[in-house]
């Protein structure tokens, strides 16, 4: 039985709607001093791919590392997520269209809506160094960079198979090593990789064979007293430590102690994490919130707050935030049930079934 982990639900909603209100701030009169409060913690987007790595490797971290496993293996993980980018993307792609036509006006026509970037965003490999600027829907760079991680996956499984733990912590250090190097020449922040978005797909291969090795080494743990709420403090230590400017090394450290913390929580103590149930519904459709904000602040911002309402009072501003927040949340409860699952669910069955077929194939000859 898959374990649910409620706190990695709640934390990862937690995450998604301080990115959205990041991404909401930028419209506020006189945005900048918010925008940078906001921004001392995306360090938090880790978070998304190191409890990705984790869970990836809980559910498949024992299966047998072959190519027929690996390819039902992407289907399963492609099926999940590429509803919910195509949906998404294709909002974009039509007000790109309206744009060009000169139906509707955007300082981003030439840039954000680049329709000769439309090939990569279709094959999410728009993460991975092809593009010079996040076009369509710009928070989908993760989804590329989840996309990279998955393929990468039987790596993972190799490393784990010759040296257990220590073979996926010398993984994740091999990778950090490449990504140093590969930074040596930077001077803007976007250039690091633990804040590129162009290239993240690197980056997010990192903490997700770091998500898969605090997989192994929470197996290996005892529960210590009062568990959830050692978690819950070692997340307040990730905060300060997001506030303070401190070492990005210091900051993933800390995040890996509250990720185990919670998992160990979660696993052997359900019963004190039971008060976060009626959280789980939305906590299940985090990723959607992540994904859906940008389509809503087109509508929500763009158009109603700047073109039609026209307001430049902070105070209103703040007040008139909840409301697009509370849209996007519904919009990822209804797309999740009435679109992504039954179309994913269609694209696991008929890509299993080819593959099956050929698998088949392929044993008798």
């Amino acid at each position: 039985m898959r374990q649910n982990y409620r706190l990695f639900g709640v934390w990862r909603l937690l995450a998604a709607m301080l990115v959205m209100a990041y991404h909401f701030s930028h419209f506020a009169p006189n945005p900048e001093p918010v925008v940078e409060w906001f921004e001392h913690m995306l360090p938090l987007l880790d978070m998304f791919f190191i409890m990705s790595g984790f869970l990836i490797f809980e559910h498949y971290g024992r299966m047998e590392n072959t190519s027929d496993n690996y390819v039902l293996f992407l289907i399963k993980r492609l099926s999940r997520l590429y509803p919910l980018h195509l949906i998404t993307l294709m909002f974009f792609v039509a007000f790109g269209l309206a744009v060009h036509l000169g139906l509707l006006q955007s300082q981003a026509a030439e840039t954000r809506y680049d329709f000769s970037a439309l090939p990569a965003n279709l094959l999410l490999i728009q993460a991975w160094g092809v593009d010079s600027e996040l076009t369509f829907n710009y928070v989908s760079w993760s989804l590329s960079g989840e996309w990279f991680a998955y393929l990468l996956f039987p790596i993972v499984l190799f490393a784990f198979a010759r040296g257990q733990a220590v073979g996926l912590a010398l993984l994740v250090a091999t990778i950090i090593a490449a990504l140093e190097i590969a930074d040596s020449g930077a001077t803007e922040k976007y250039d690091f990789w633990f804040d590129t978005k162009v290239w993240a797909a690197y980056r997010v291969a990192a903490d997700f064979s770091f998500g898969a090795f605090l997989c192994v080494v929470t197996q290996q743990l005892k529960v210590p007293p009062r568990c959830q709420w050692l978690a819950w403090g070692v997340l307040g230590g990730v905060f300060a430590a997001m506030f303070s400017g401190a070492n990005i090394y210091l900051t993933l450290s800390l995040f890996g102690v509250a990720i185990v913390l919670a998992a160990l929580a979660d696993r052997t103590e359900k019963d004190q994490t039971a008060w976060l149930e009626p959280i789980m519904p939305v906590a299940a459709v985090s990723f959607g919130v992540y994904l859906w904000h940008p389509v809503i602040e087109l509508f929500a911002y763009s158009l109603v707050w700047k073109r039609i309402l026209g307001i430049d009072d902070p105070v209103l501003f703040w007040v008139y935030m909840p409301l697009p927040m509370l849209i996007t949340i519904g919009v990822a409860l209804v797309s999740a049930r009435r679109f992504e699952r039954p179309v994913g669910k269609w694209i696991e069955t008929s890509l299993t079934r080819i593959a099956r077929q050929r698998i088949l194939s392929r044993q008798q000859a």
